[in-house]
């Protein structure tokens, strides 16, 4: 092998190992900017000494989540999506009208936001009773969205108060699914 040759083979393997170590930064940076604006929607119940009681949903995420699918579950039975004409017939069965915020397809989250989705102002344990129960008992929501990328699908679920919740029907998920939120199903401000 003469010099030529040998300069050749090693300009050739500098080459390759230039194109894997930008082919491998450019898929590090990918993911990066992935990672960088991923949402994470939390639903939970709350009930401050202010009056304020209902379910909220946030956003804990990097990026704004923007709503793909939601329904409503009341009884363990599919309602419909968490919209005006389907959540208000159940919102006339309370003492007090709650106030309601809609989850429509294409509404974004941004970063940081929490949102009272359903909810009383002046909460009153004795004329409220059947509100809090229908929110830690029987209503359960399930949402779906994605980032900015529209890259992938993910889920939140509303499942009530897990000091009160019924065993209900897993609805086609599986374990896994079912403890993805299982840190936001509580009542981090209830105070009786």
């Amino acid at each position: 092998m003469d010099a030529n040759s040998v300069t050749a083979i090693c300009a050739t393997v500098i080459a390759v190992a230039s194109l894997v170590v930008s082919i491998t930064e450019a898929r590090a940076s990918r993911r990066h900017n992935f990672q960088s604006v991923r949402p994470l929607l939390s639903l939970d119940c709350l009930r401050l000494n202010s009056g304020l009681a209902g379910i909220r949903i946030r956003n804990a995420g990097l990026g704004p989540a923007i709503i793909r699918v939601t329904t409503l579950y009341l009884d363990g039975d599919e309602v419909g999506p968490w919209e005006k004409q389907v959540v208000d017939p159940l919102r006339g069965t309370f003492a007090v009208w709650p106030n309601f915020s809609t989850l429509r397809p294409g509404k974004p989250i941004p970063v940081g936001q929490e949102l009272m989705i359903l909810a009383v102002e002046d909460y009153q344990p004795a004329r409220d009773a059947e509100f809090w129960t229908a929110v830690t008992q029987r209503i359960r929501i399930h949402v779906q969205y994605e980032s900015i990328y529209g890259n992938e699908r993910q889920e939140a679920w509303f499942e009530g108060s897990p000091r009160h919740q019924i065993e209900l029907p897993s609805h086609g998920r599986d374990d896994a699914e079912s403890s993805i939120n299982n840190d936001a199903q509580t009542e981090p401000s209830q105070y009786l």
